[in-house]
């Protein structure tokens, strides 16, 4: 317990620091070390009693602020139980079908983190099922929307952060961000089409006018010739007269 004649308890070293840079024992991602400090403070009866509403300001600031130090999407807003995952770190339990399902054909995802801290572990694979959920959800039409394709690629850019090795994910991952200009060409293909449709029913319209007036013609004609059968045409220009010399 800390008080004015004592300031000082504990350990002075944890880690060394050439443990802590490296890379690969997973406490420095993405050139962040996030350190967790937990605070144990004793009040009074009289401190205990302090309007409630600061407390709460408080909490709500601690929140905020804790947010804010973990990767982006990181901190789940999904009130779902949390559930331990094969004895290496808790997940929200509809995300655990998921996990075993890729765990299983993938035994490396666990394997590479087994020397991870537990809070790491729980992140990566949070990471890792959010971009499974995502695409196990998601129905193609639903990816010609930008905002869709924007939130998959910070699900996918979130968890690349956790260097799984993801060759098998990523190609389904870029197929599915591909989707909007694929809807695109499908948008432009069905409106090609209705109009070829529309452009063909115009033509055998067209065509059935034509062959229509075409005979119409021919009889005209006919009709023409029998009309000018003994029949000579005069000076239209003539005197009509009244019979004088």
């Amino acid at each position: 317990m800390f008080n004015a004649s004592k300031i000082e308890l504990g350990f002075s070293r944890f880690i060394p620091s050439d443990e802590l840079c490296d890379s690969s024992r997973g406490f420095i991602v993405n050139d962040t070390c996030i350190i967790q400090v937990e605070i144990l403070a004793n009040k009074s009866e009289h401190e205990n009693q302090v309007d409630k509403s600061v407390s709460k300001i408080d909490d709500d600031k601690h929140v905020e602020c804790t947010d804010n130090r973990l990767p982006k999407e990181m901190i789940s807003a999904s009130s779902d139980k949390l559930v331990d995952f094969r004895g290496i770190g808790k997940v929200e339990q509809d995300f655990v079908p998921l996990l075993e399902e890729v765990c299983s054909r993938h035994p490396s995802l666990i394997d590479s983190k087994q020397k991870k801290s537990q809070r790491f572990i729980e992140w990566a694979f949070t990471a890792l099922c959010r971009v499974l959920h995502f695409l196990k959800t998601k129905r193609v039409k639903d990816m010609d929307d930008d905002d869709a394709c924007k939130h998959l690629q910070n699900l996918w850019e979130e968890l690349e952060v956790f260097r799984f090795d993801l060759t098998w994910l990523e190609p389904h991952v870029q197929s599915a961000l591909s989707m909007k200009n694929y809807m695109e060409k499908v948008a432009l293909v069905k409106r090609l089409e209705e109009n070829v449709t529309a452009l063909e029913i115009e033509t055998k319209r067209l065509k059935t006018n034509l062959i229509e007036a075409e005979v119409d013609l021919e009889i005209t004609r006919r009709d023409l010739v029998k009309a000018k059968e003994g029949f000579e045409v005069g000076d239209l220009d003539a005197e009509l007269g009244y019979g004088g010399p």
